[in-house]
């Protein structure tokens, strides 16, 4: 059985509103002429009230609570193979920064700021090897494109690549490049 709250949020919203301008009227026509500091001291009262009847009301949301049917007890343990699995070198959706694939076109800028690719990622169970593509495919997508130096902004297409298939190959050794 879960408790309802006898009134919708606007509603209640709507009434903490304007509780909250009585209650700045209420403190203007009595305490307009007590010091300052008596004032203060009434409105962190208030304030502290209106706070406190906030946080109830979120707490009491049947929105913010959990049934209790969902709430157990067991956890389940993934096993060693899903695991392995999951973490291997695949391809996987992963969200780019436009200008990490356009490093030239910093003085725009594009909404959205990212973009939901296909890549290569994971591990391959040997730290000299590291996941790499090995097929690629093209795909444009559209972005509004805003100059924050000149009015107006305009849809462009722009083209990212997505990995397709991937594999473990050996890593690159670093190269120190002496001064």
């Amino acid at each position: 059985m879960s408790w309802k709250f006898p009134v919708s949020r606007p509603i209640f919203f709507s009434f903490l509103s304007s509780l909250a301008l009585l209650l700045d009227c209420f403190i203007e026509c009595t305490g307009g002429h007590q010091p300052l500091s008596t004032r203060r001291h009434r409105e962190m009262k208030l304030g502290l009230v209106i706070q406190t009847a906030v946080a109830l009301y979120l707490l009491l949301s049947p929105a913010q609570s959990l049934p209790l049917s969902s709430i157990t007890n067991t956890t389940e343990v993934l096993m060693f193979q899903e695991v392995w699995g999951r973490s291997f070198c695949r391809t996987i959706e992963k969200l780019v920064e436009v200008v990490q694939e356009y490093p030239t076109e910093v003085e725009h800028i594009y909404s959205p700021a990212c973009v939901p690719l296909v890549r290569c990622a994971g591990c391959c169970g040997d730290e000299n090897l590291e996941c790499h593509p090995t097929h690629t495919t093209n795909v444009t997508m559209q972005l509004l494109k805003i100059r924050p130096s000149e009015p107006g902004q305009e849809y462009v297409e722009m083209t990212f690549m997505e990995h397709q298939t991937c594999e473990c190959r050996v890593r690159k050794p670093i190269v120190k490049v002496e001064r």
